[in-house]
C-alpha cells in the first residue's frame, strides 16, 4: 500500500510539474511572440525592430556555448527558468520605449537567458517523460511528452495574436503601410524597407495602446513567473554535486563536452537544418509580417492572421506526437520541406492583394504545419 501510495504521489506531482511547465511556456510566448510578430511593422526607426531580434538570436547562439551549462548547473531547471522570464519582462517592458539605448541592452538580457530558458525545458520534460524506461518505450513517451507540450505551447500564437488584434484593431493610427503613400504592387517579395520609413510612421499606435498591450503581456508573464516560483519543484542536471565548486567544475565539464560534441558528424549533419529553421522563422515573424500582411492589409491584421499559424501548429503537434512512435522522422523531414517550398515559392512569384487576404492564412498555416513537425522532432533528438 505504501509503494502504491508513493508512485501515486509521484505520479502526480509529474503531472502537476508537466501542467506548470506547458501553462509557463503558454503565457511566456503568448507575450514574447506576440510583440516579436510586431518588431517590423512597429519599429521602423533605424530598423531597431529587426535588430533586436537580431541581437536576441546573436546572444542565444552565444549562451549555449559558453553560459547555458553553467547557469543550469548553479541555479537548477527551475530558477533557470525563472530568470529567463524575468529576461522576457524586461525586453517586453523595453518595447513600450524602443529606444537603441534601452532596447538593445534588454534584447541582450533576453537572449542570453532564452538560450537557458529552452534548454532548462528540454532537459526538465524529459526526465519528466522518461521515468525509469529506456529504450524505443522511453524514446516514444518522450516524443508524446513533447507533442502536448508543443501543442499547448503553440496555442501561444493563438492567444497572443488574439490579444493583440482585439487590441489594435480600434487604434486610431493603425492605417495601412500602404494607405496613400505606396502600391500594393510593392508588397510581398517587391517590398522594400526604406518605404515603410517614409511612410511617417503610419504604423506608430498610440501612446494609451501602447500601454494597454504591453502592460497586458508584461501581467501575463509576471503571473508565469509566480507560478513557477510557487508550484514547480526544482530540478538539476547533476544531482550529485554538493557544492558550488563541484557545479562549477561540472559546468566546465559539459561546456567542453558541447564543443567536443560538435566534432559529431551527425551532430554537423543537424547543424545546417537547425540553421535552415531558424532563419526560416526569422522570416516568417520579421520580414512576412512586415512586407505582406501590415503593407497589404494593416497592422491589426497581424496578429488576425498569425492566429491561423498557431492553430495549424498546435492541431498538428499533437499529431506528430502521436506519431513519434512509429520512426518516420525522413517522411516528416521531407512533408516539412515540400510545405515550406510551396509556401515560399507562392510568395516570390504571388502579388499580394487585399482583397486575396485569405491566401496569408493559407501560407502562414502551411508555416504552422510545418513548425509543428520540426519542433517535436528536433527536441527528440
Amino acid at each position: 500500500m505504501i509503494n502504491n501510495k508513493t508512485t501515486d504521489s509521484s505520479t502526480v506531482r509529474r503531472k502537476t510539474n508537466f501542467s506548470i511547465l506547458c501553462l509557463t511556456f503558454i503565457l511566456v510566448y503568448t507575450s514574447y511572440n506576440a510583440i516579436t510578430n510586431l518588431q517590423s511593422s512597429i519599429h521602423t526607426d533605424k530598423t531597431v525592430g529587426y535588430y533586436s531580434l537580431a541581437i536576441i538570436s546573436g546572444c542565444s547562439v552565444l549562451s549555449c556555448l559558453f553560459f547555458t551549462n553553467l547557469l543550469i548547473f548553479v541555479a537548477g531547471y527551475k530558477w533557470t527558468i525563472v530568470l529567463a522570464q524575468v529576461g522576457f519582462l524586461l525586453y517586453i517592458a523595453a518595447n513600450m520605449y524602443p529606444k537603441v539605448w534601452i532596447i538593445y541592452p534588454a534584447s541582450v538580457i533576453c537572449g542570453i537567458f532564452r538560450a537557458g530558458f529552452w534548454t532548462a525545458l528540454s532537459a526538465y520534460v524529459t526526465d519528466l517523460s522518461a521515468g525509469g524506461e529506456s529504450g524505443p518505450i522511453a524514446d516514444a513517451i518522450i516524443n508524446k511528452y513533447f507533442g502536448i507540450f508543443f501543442s499547448a505551447f503553440q496555442t501561444s500564437q493563438i492567444w497572443g495574436n488574439l490579444v493583440t488584434y482585439l487590441v489594435l484593431r480600434d487604434s486610431p493610427k493603425n492605417l495601412p503601410i500602404n494607405n496613400g503613400n505606396s502600391s500594393e504592387s510593392h508588397c510581398g517579395a517587391e517590398y522594400a524597407e526604406n518605404e515603410q520609413q517614409g511612410n511617417g510612421g503610419l504604423n506608430i499606435i498610440s501612446g494609451t495602446t501602447t500601454y494597454i498591450l504591453h502592460g497586458v503581456f508584461m501581467g501575463l508573464i509576471v503571473v508565469s513567473i509566480i507560478l513557477s516560483i510557487i508550484m514547480l519543484d526544482q530540478k538539476r542536471k547533476w544531482e550529485k554535486a554538493t557544492s558550488i565548486k563541484d557545479l562549477l567544475v561540472d559546468s566546465r565539464h559539459f561546456i567542453v563536452s558541447t564543443f567536443k560534441q560538435m566534432k559529431s558528424i551527425k551532430q554537423l549533419f543537424l547543424l545546417p537544418l537547425a540553421f535552415w529553421i531558424g532563419t526560416s522563422e526569422a522570416f516568417l515573424f520579421g520580414i512576412f509580417t512586415s512586407s505582406f500582411i501590415t503593407c497589404t492589409t494593416d497592422l491589426s491584421y497581424v496578429g488576425l492572421i498569425m492566429i491561423a499559424y498557431g492553430v495549424a501548429s498546435s492541431i498538428f503537434s499533437v499529431i506528430v506526437g502521436i506519431l513519434g512512435k512509429y520512426n518516420i522522422r525522413i517522411p516528416c523531414y521531407i512533408v516539412t520541406a515540400l510545405l515550406c517550398y510551396s509556401s515560399y515559392t507562392v510568395m516570390l512569384l504571388w502579388n499580394p492583394l487585399s482583397s486575396q487576404i485569405y491566401i496569408l492564412f493559407i501560407l502562414v498555416g502551411m508555416q504552422g504545419i510545418a513548425s509543428a513537425i520540426w519542433d517535436p522532432v528536433e527536441a527528440g533528438e
